[in-house]
């Protein structure tokens, strides 16, 4: 077994199990390695694994915990978005986490979360030239409202922008802690109250997707992907936020042909969808039970979407695997 125990918990394990329905000797990618949970769960199914991290000390982890794949696991450091210059195709499976992992939460320095005091950072990738703070301090605050609007979905983004602005040019202390104080303070009282989550989250959230470009390169991985799968392959995809879910969505959609073609104009009918060259395996995202949320509670806004290639000599001998609706 080369489960990574106590260290991290790879959210919907046995879904993803289900739905790559690996077979021994089968290549695959895992873009996002972290710790190498999902990787664990697809080495023990026999699969051949590439795993790409950006994050060197998640990577030399997870390449000490699964020595004991020998040649059948190879880690390359490297973001997902460039799959196709790192990975020659064609794969049996490309599997991607999409988010900040839980490791990367709990360490301090990082500073992706408010829990404990550390640098405004937010860089998955270490060398990376942006960090947190050098965004805030060089955004203009329109720029910034816009960038709290677009990716945190924040309804008070002007009031936050502003704030942090006079922070991020201000004295200090340039930290964590005081950051997520701001943010609170930005937002009525009243509004604040109400929340079911700390007032600085979708902040924090807004921020960490702007550093790294997590919506660029999921876009450009969503392309990507689908090109190296050879016939029979599987695309999975786990996500944690509807910015994210609803480009997965949209892709499989169009790349199944399950979104209608606009019509040239009004009162004509859309054009006929050719054949799609691949199957949605998810006709809905799947979600984590009560059982796993109560164990990780990570799990509880995962969501996962599987596609599959289609070629005739694979499908009408071999049933595509399914999660029920």
């Amino acid at each position: 077994m080369l489960a990574v125990e106590g260290v991290h918990k790879p959210v919907l394990r046995a879904e993803v199990l289900a739905l790559a329905a690996v077979r021994p000797g089968e290549r695959w990618v895992d873009c996002t390695l972290g710790f190498g949970g999902h990787t664990s769960a697809l080495l023990d199914a026999g699969a051949h694994v590439t795993g790409l991290d950006q994050d060197p000390a998640a990577l030399a982890a997870a390449t000490r915990r699964l020595e004991a794949a020998g040649d059948r696991f190879t880690a390359v450091r490297a973001n997902f978005r460039d799959l196709v210059r790192v990975v020659e195709g064609p794969v049996d499976g490309v599997l991607a986490d999409i988010g900040v992992s839980s490791w990367q939460l709990d360490q301090a320095e990082r500073g992706f979360a408010f829990s404990a005091r550390g640098p405004v950072d937010m860089r998955m990738d270490p060398d990376g030239a942006v960090t947190a703070l050098s965004l805030l301090q060089t955004l203009a605050e329109a720029e910034l409202a816009h960038v709290l609007a677009d990716f945190g979905e924040e309804p008070f983004a002007g009031r936050i922008a502003r704030a942090l602005k006079t922070w991020a040019l201000g004295e200090g202390p340039h930290d964590t802690t005081r950051m997520a104080q701001v943010v609170a303070e930005a937002i009525p009282r009243k509004v604040a109250a109400t929340l079911h989550h700390h007032p600085a989250t979708r902040t924090f959230q807004a921020l960490r997707i702007a550093v790294n470009d997590e919506l660029g390169a999921l876009d450009t991985l969503l392309e990507a992907a689908p090109t190296l799968l050879a016939p029979g392959g599987r695309f999975l995809v786990i996500s944690f936020h509807s910015l994210e879910d609803r480009r997965v969505k949209q892709t499989f959609a169009t790349l199944s042909g399950r979104k209608r073609l606009q019509a040239p104009r009004r009162g004509l009918p859309p054009p006929p969808a050719p054949e799609p060259d691949f199957e949605l395996l998810t006709p809905r995202a799947v979600q984590a039970g009560a059982p796993e949320v109560a164990d990780n509670p990570r799990a509880r806004s995962a969501k996962l979407r599987a596609l599959r290639r289609l070629s005739n000599a694979t499908a009408a001998t071999t049933p595509a695997p399914r999660i029920p609706a």
